[in-house]
């Protein structure tokens, strides 16, 4: 069995989440993954061998449940001074001077810090490095950063590359 390194994060409207599920099997038919439920509604985990790939395929890809895919460069335990480390460490090589960029960070569970305090932290750092410019409004680079209780991914992704998807809550009032 190939070995599946890389992760990628796909939501679905909370009401929608075994139909994301089944779209994300559908879009991937005969690639190599893994599909994890995670214990936040909406929030889907793949586990597979080329997480940017796998984005491409569901970014085009027509579904009707999957709102937003995020490829992310690392996955790792939910730890500030980690995420701040690995959070730069990956940044860096891919955001120069003339770049803007923003941190922006979305917790799931509980942590001993505020997603500000940890955006400010790493964005700071970047700007020390780089000399980058912060664009809160619209960035050429986000760093988005995706606590999902004890684990944590991280993606640097251009304005282009980042892949949102209009979704509508199923009306169950129809029925």
């Amino acid at each position: 069995m190939e070995q599946l390194k890389e992760f990628l994060l796909v939501t679905t409207p909370t009401a929608r989440q075994f139909d994301g599920i089944w779209e994300v099997e559908w879009a991937l038919e005969g690639e190599i993954f893994e599909i994890k439920k995670t214990k936040f509604k909406g929030v889907l985990l793949v586990k597979c061998k080329d997480a940017k790939k796998m984005a491409t395929i569901l970014r085009d890809y027509e579904t009707s449940a999957i709102h937003r895919v995020l490829p992310f460069d690392r996955y790792i335990n939910t730890d500030k001074d980690l995420i701040i480390v690995e959070a730069v460490d990956v940044s860096i090589p891919k955001i120069f001077k003339s770049d803007s960029f923003a941190v922006r960070c979305k917790k799931r569970g509980k942590t001993n810090f505020k997603s500000q305090d940890l955006e400010r932290e790493i964005g700071a750092k970047i700007v020390g490095e780089t000399g980058a410019k912060v664009n809160l409004e619209d960035p050429d680079i986000k760093i988005i950063i995706q606590i999902i209780d004890k684990k944590t991914g991280i993606s640097v992704l251009k304005r282009e590359e980042i892949i949102r998807k209009n979704v509508l809550e199923e009306d169950t009032d129809s029925f």
